[in-house]
């Protein structure tokens, strides 16, 4: 049998690079041989289609900013960027499996004669802002094809209209149907009338000494801290963690200019490493006294570890790049919604909020095995189909 073909964000981002490493990893563990598929997009009328998302064009557009700017007036800033990349692509070439380069659409249709099945694997790969590729879609795959979709995320909570019947075509020639958020449930159920099951984040599927394994267990910070993971530029996060420091007493580790320059944030935080990539990742969440985040993943590394931490919204509700949803369905089903605040509230009274953890682990672990026994009988298919 083929090797499967797995389609999966590998940007250098910690949430999506670990999330990949732990959907790769867990598919070989049970068996099921793959590899993540490699694409270049050419410069081509699929390209230029794509200068019409106004969305994607400004989240590229920050991060071009970002690199030029730093190099322009913050050469400084320039090299740890440049170290933080080190580390992203030293843990891509360790961890990850990759196929050779497929450059152009033309080149990745010959995708089709190396995989009898294609798995698109989780983060936001069906965010509106990445249809215009039609490659998190699969529909670059042959309809005799087998494909599975495992915790695949939209992000947000509602579907363009303009995006509408595209969206609906593709999630129709998806054999099996999973998405990691309610909202995700809600939305394809509305377009094509089936039940797509819900499943956890890749993080969350692999055991946990997957992850105690790769963090090791040398503290990458010393003394105790705070560890401040905010992907948004909400000045007024960054007020409640020096609130939060005055009562505590602990410094803020931070890590910083992660999707955008922030130039704010150069003066944030007692200390701001740059040579972190996912192993010093999670090794930094799971030794933090608490954990104030805007993130996804941090959030799930913050309740696998234990951690007492709180969860901002990044962006405002009314706006339509908001992910805000998927956070949000995450601490529901956790049964820890309290744990999303808002920066206004007192820090005091946030200190004595307790976390029952036992109950968190007992809905993890269930949650957990819901969603093997999906992966295990989409899998079982796959083989009598093939």
């Amino acid at each position: 049998m083929k090797k499967i073909g797995l389609v999966s964000v590998h940007n250098p981002n910690y949430g999506s690079l670990l999330q990949t490493y732990a959907l790769h990893t867990y598919l070989n563990g049970i068996g099921a041989e793959n590899e993540i598929i490699l694409y270049t997009k050419k410069k081509d009328f699929r390209q230029l289609r794509r200068l019409l998302n106004v969305q994607l064009v400004l989240m590229k557009g920050r991060v071009v900013y970002r690199d030029i700017y730093c190099k322009l007036f913050h050469p400084d800033i320039a090299k740890l960027l440049s170290l933080r990349m080190r580390k992203f692509e030293e843990f891509k070439n360790k961890y990850l499996r990759f196929s050779r380069n497929h450059i152009g659409w033309e080149d990745l249709l010959t995708t089709n004669q190396d995989y009898d099945t294609f798995i698109i694997g989780s983060d936001q790969v069906w965010n509106p802002i990445n249809i215009g590729t039609d490659f998190f879609n699969l529909l670059f795959t042959k309809k005799d094809k087998y494909r599975i979709s495992y915790a695949s995320s939209f992000g947000v909570s509602s579907i363009p209209a303009s995006q509408i019947d595209k969206t609906k075509h593709y999630l129709e020639r998806i054999q099996c149907l999973s998405t990691r958020e309610k909202t995700g449930v809600e939305i394809i159920k509305k377009l094509t009338g089936r039940n797509a099951k819900l499943v956890c984040d890749p993080t969350l599927l692999v055991d946990k000494s997957l992850w105690n394994n790769l963090k090791g267990e040398k503290r990458f910070i010393s003394e105790k801290y705070i560890f401040c993971y905010f992907l948004g530029n909400n000045p007024e996060h960054r007020d409640f963690a020096n609130r939060f420091k005055a009562e505590t007493g602990y410094k803020i580790v931070a890590l910083q200019h992660l999707d955008e320059l922030i130039l704010s944030d150069i003066d944030f935080a007692d200390i701001k490493p740059f040579d972190v990539g996912p192993a010093e990742f999670v090794n930094l969440i799971s030794n933090a006294e608490f954990v104030l985040t805007d993130s996804f993943h941090g959030t799930i590394f913050s309740l696998l570890y234990h951690k007492k931490f709180f969860t901002f919204s990044r962006f405002e509700s009314s706006s339509k790049g908001s992910t805000n949803s998927r956070v949000i369905s995450l601490l529901e089903m956790m049964g820890v919604k309290e744990r999303h605040i808002k920066a206004t509230q007192a820090v005091d009274d946030r200190l004595k909020a307790e976390i029952d953890f036992d109950l968190v682990d007992k809905k993890i672990e269930a949650f957990q095995q819901e969603s093997r026994e999906y992966l295990y009988k989409a899998l079982a298919n796959r083989n009598d189909n093939n």
